[in-house]
């Protein structure tokens, strides 16, 4: 599942705390060359990296993170080192046997702490970024640039692309006016986001229409997702100041192959699901590898050709 800003901002806010405890941490070695006491555990402990708070914080990340893991565990490795670099420069000015050396391999490994920190940062914040601000969802630009690489990382299951398009959303904005209209897309895009499951993620493309990437094996799983999608949409009331507002959407559905761009399977799917406006909205139409269009019946299976 895709991040939302919510969560972001909380790892942003924990992360700036931790650090600003690690310059305290910082301020705290001075201290104890005035003093010659290096005994607290955060500055001469055998596992100091770990009792100092940032530690502390990164142990956390640790253990909940398969997505950062990469950022967080090359963190972890240059806070040990520069924790193990830092006991080795105190006790060598304690014990009045500290050359340039000691310094600077201390300063190294807090430039190398501090790189790895502004590479994780960097990396939230361009997801952050990629963040429709309307809805929560990640926007087109993320699904463009991601595209290519969930394409390859499907395999061995296939990747189907769902477009959704709201039914008669401008009727919407003209009864009630635009501010119900961006509730519309809000309350939407939080229901996709509790209906889409583990092997789906959804997106907001731009104005009514949103895509949800699905990872599974055949046509007709992937038809069921759609369908399923769908018919939720149908049967949830989004409430309002005045009352509840009822909507359809119409989708097309085919699968991506690999090699193809994001443009290629945006097309047929785009033109399956103007099919299901042509024909009547509110339906979930599936194109094929031949181009042929098709409506995903009642029984979750690809039933009634349409239209070549």
């Amino acid at each position: 599942m895709m991040r939302q800003t919510a969560e972001i901002d909380s790892i942003l806010i924990d992360l700036n705390h931790s650090i600003d405890a690690h310059y305290k941490w910082l301020v705290k070695m001075f201290r104890c060359v005035v003093s010659s006491d290096i005994t607290q555990a955060d500055i001469s402990g055998n596992n100091s990296h770990y009792a100092c708070q940032f530690g502390q914080w990164l142990n956390q990340r640790l253990v909940q993170d398969d997505e950062d893991y990469n950022y967080v565990s090359k963190i972890n490795a240059v806070h040990e080192e520069m924790h193990l670099l830092g006991k080795e420069l105190l006790l060598a000015i304690v014990e009045e046997r500290s050359q340039s050396s000691h310094f600077d391999r201390f300063q190294d490994a807090l430039l190398a702490f501090t790189s790895a920190v502004m590479d994780y940062k960097i990396y939230l914040l361009n997801i952050r970024s990629n963040i429709d601000a309307l809805t929560g969802l990640p926007g087109r630009r993320m699904l463009d640039e991601s595209f290519d690489q969930q394409l390859l990382d499907t395999e061995p299951l296939n990747l189907y692309l769902l477009l959704l398009d709201i039914d008669r959303f401008k009727l919407v904005n003209d009864t009630y006016g635009h501010l119900v209209g961006d509730l519309v897309l809000r309350s939407l895009a939080s229901n996709l986001l509790l209906w889409t499951r583990y092997d789906e993620v959804a997106y907001r493309y731009g104005g009514e229409e949103f895509i949800i990437l699905i990872r599974t094996k055949s046509d007709e799983q992937a038809s069921r997702a759609g369908l399923r999608l769908c018919h939720l949409i149908e049967q949830k009331k989004i409430p309002y100041p005045e009352g509840e507002i009822g909507i359809t959407v119409t989708a097309g559905i085919t699968r991506v192959h690999q090699g193809e761009t994001l443009d290629t399977a945006l097309g047929r799917a785009d033109r399956a699901m103007y099919e299901g406006k042509q024909t009547g909205r509110n339906r979930c139409m599936f194109m094929d590898e031949h181009e042929q269009i098709m409506r995903v019946g009642a029984n979750n299976q690809i039933t009634a050709l349409v239209r070549a």
